[in-house]
């Protein structure tokens, strides 16, 4: 369970602590994804489709053990680019996020097997991007995928890069 009372990312999301006496404002379990072993088939699948995107944010609680490459933790795959929007890391990379193939490095440092609440953001105008973690921006850019807006339609697995 992630810690309590962390910042979010640029939308302001946090988890203030509750007041004693006060229902905690966490959400259900049902909403938690839990990986426990490193396998090549253990994922969730989104069922409902996304719309066009012209900009998005990404925010979740993540932790990682010290070795290498924590893998694919976000996917979503159009017809005919499977690398539409990816979160990935492997090997002794920084974690990188990839739009229509293009590439940008994240300067994420969540390999010490503590909770980190990670936000990427995006904007197809120029391909501004910005990165969060623990509610510090931690490194931004431009001219990621710029003008390409993000397809509808694709497939958004959780746990796995998709090959398609």
């Amino acid at each position: 369970e992630p810690p309590k009372g962390q910042k979010g990312g640029p939308a302001g999301a946090h988890r203030p602590r509750a007041p004693t006496g006060q229902k905690d404002n966490r959400p259900p379990d049902r909403f938690q994804l839990t990986f426990p072993l490193r396998t090549n088939y253990m994922y969730a699948k989104v069922k409902k489709s996304l719309p066009e995107m012209y900009a998005f944010s990404i925010c979740m609680w993540i932790k990682s053990s010290a070795s290498p490459g924590m893998g694919t933790p976000f996917s979503y795959a159009v017809p005919g680019q499977a690398n539409e929007l990816v979160l990935i890391e492997w090997g002794n990379n920084p974690m990188e996020i990839l739009i229509n193939d293009k590439v940008a490095k994240l300067p994420f440092a969540i390999n010490d097997g503590k909770w980190h609440h990670i936000c990427v953001t995006w904007t197809t105008r120029d391909g501004v991007w910005e990165a969060y973690q623990d509610g510090t921006q931690t490194g931004n850019g431009e001219n990621l995928a710029p003008y390409h807006p993000i397809k509808p339609q694709g497939v958004l697995v959780l746990g796995q890069e998709q090959v398609r």
